[in-house]
């Protein structure tokens, strides 16, 4: 298929947005969805200059070339060279693009990178007075119940972005003060404890607030203000990013962050790493033990 991409074409803008949607399909968080076919259009772009207009035309070593020049470039912010971590951005980019075009019969093309040696990042996590200030951040209305009640989700219960968009309204489990994940990762089914106030924060807005929200019968839990309807992973993602902002937190923080944050709480408060583990639904202990690294105060 003579697919040509050029940077003023519609098939390029078709062959980008279909990229993006491929990721937000497979699960992939919004930044990714947003910033991998960025990367991707970088390296069209770059073929484009040396005179390959279609994906036929492209080969593996293309993708090997255009990797090795990323890794002399100079960053016009930083005037540094490129991390390893930031280049690997562009490798995975490109290796998920190859999966993308062959899976969609675009083309054959395979272009297998080895990833760069780089440090594992730590992840982000909010102080526990950084917390207070992300709850403090909420409105007294319908919206800011339902805000009380993701963030208690997503840091009380320490859930991930799809499990907490997947929750229904049944799988809050009133008499045993529990969380029912029917969608883990690998699609394991566990059940969540919910703490005190946390459940409190659930309690009122299913309660009070999502009768509100909702326009028509769903059985989601978090309901979209403006549509009525089960809540997106993006719309959710982006209103906790809002909240961030308005707490004044400069950190990068997600919904991941926030069950970094729970998780970093719980060891500091002598809480066991095997039950940690199984609070997370970590399937190994490796995993959990990253949070170790995270404490900056003894552990009481």
């Amino acid at each position: 298929m003579n697919l040509h991409y050029s940077l003023y074409s519609d098939e390029h803008n078709i062959l980008r947005q279909g990229f993006a949607e491929w990721l937000a399909v497979l699960g992939y968080a919004p930044s990714s969805v947003v910033s991998l076919p960025r990367h991707v259009t970088e390296f069209l772009q770059d073929q484009e200059a040396s005179g390959k207009y279609s994906l036929s035309q492209l080969s593996a070593e293309d993708a090997t070339a255009f990797i090795e020049r990323q890794q002399i470039r100079i960053g016009v912010r930083t005037g540094q060279g490129f991390s390893a971590a930031h280049i690997n951005k562009y490798i995975q980019a490109l290796q998920l693009f190859s999966r993308y075009i062959r899976q969609t019969g675009k083309s054959g093309v395979g272009f297998t990178l080895e990833l760069l040696d780089a440090p594992t990042p730590m992840p982000v996590w909010l102080t526990r007075t950084e917390i207070h200030r992300l709850y403090a951040a909420t409105e007294e209305d319908i919206l800011g119940l339902r805000d009380r009640a993701m963030l208690s989700v997503f840091y009380g219960c320490g859930l991930r972005l799809q499990e907490g968009t997947s929750l229904e309204i049944s799988d809050v489990l009133h008499d045993r003060r529990m969380l029912y994940v029917r969608r883990g990762k690998g699609y394991k089914e566990r059940y969540v404890p919910i703490a005190v106030h946390s459940y409190r924060d659930i309690e009122v807005y299913t309660r009070q607030a999502r009768p509100e929200l909702l326009q028509q019968p769903c059985s989601a839990l978090f309901i979209d203000a403006n549509k009525g309807r089960p809540i997106t992973k993006q719309s959710l993602y982006i209103r906790i990013k809002a909240l961030v902002r308005k707490a004044g937190i400069t950190k990068s923080v997600g919904t991941h962050a926030l069950r970094h944050s729970i998780a970093t709480h719980l060891l500091q408060g002598g809480m066991p790493l095997e039950r940690i583990a199984a609070f997370l639904g970590h399937a190994v202990l490796d995993s959990t033990q990253l949070y170790t690294h995270l404490i900056n105060e003894p552990i009481k």
